[in-house]
């Protein structure tokens, strides 16, 4: 169910940008298929539009589909702290700069106290996430959209 601050975010972006905020959702190894369809979900109903990004995909390819699809937020779903990555965040964030792409911002579902919490926009619990995390997220992509549009006027 979607709370109603979180409806008049998602009309106001709907009104600046003629759509819904979109996210591509990626895993970064083997391991986070399991939570692909829950996270999903939980950002579907949340009023994003969600695409996502095949399984095996490497860091190029999912920078490319950022593109492509038109995301304003690129989140990586990252459980596990210890296994090999086979997308890092790192080189995820660097093929959005290669491609000219700074403006989509990088998240992580998975752990809070994941080691680069400290190098993307915004981290999500994946044990505790709720809507109100699409409420956050709604509200800290909307500001920037309204920054944005306030530099052009």
């Amino acid at each position: 169910m979607t709370s109603p601050q979180l409806a008049t975010n998602l009309a106001r972006f709907a009104e600046m940008e003629g759509r819904h905020p979109r996210l591509l959702l990626a895993t970064a190894s083997d391991e986070e298929q399991a939570y692909h369809k829950h996270v999903a979900t939980l950002f579907a109903d949340g009023g994003f539009d969600v695409d996502v990004a095949p399984q095996h995909s490497d860091a190029q390819s999912i920078a490319m589909q950022a593109i492509d699809c038109d995301a304003d937020m690129l989140v990586l779903i990252r459980t596990s702290l210890t296994a090999q990555d086979r997308v890092s965040v790192a080189d995820l964030i660097s093929a959005l700069d290669g491609l000219d792409a700074e403006y989509v911002k990088v998240g992580i579902v998975g752990h809070a106290d994941d080691p680069a919490r400290g190098n993307v926009d915004f981290v999500c619990d994946l044990e505790h996430l709720q809507t109100a995390d699409c409420e956050a997220l709604i509200a800290y992509i909307l500001a920037i959209e309204e920054g944005r549009v306030a530099q052009h006027i």
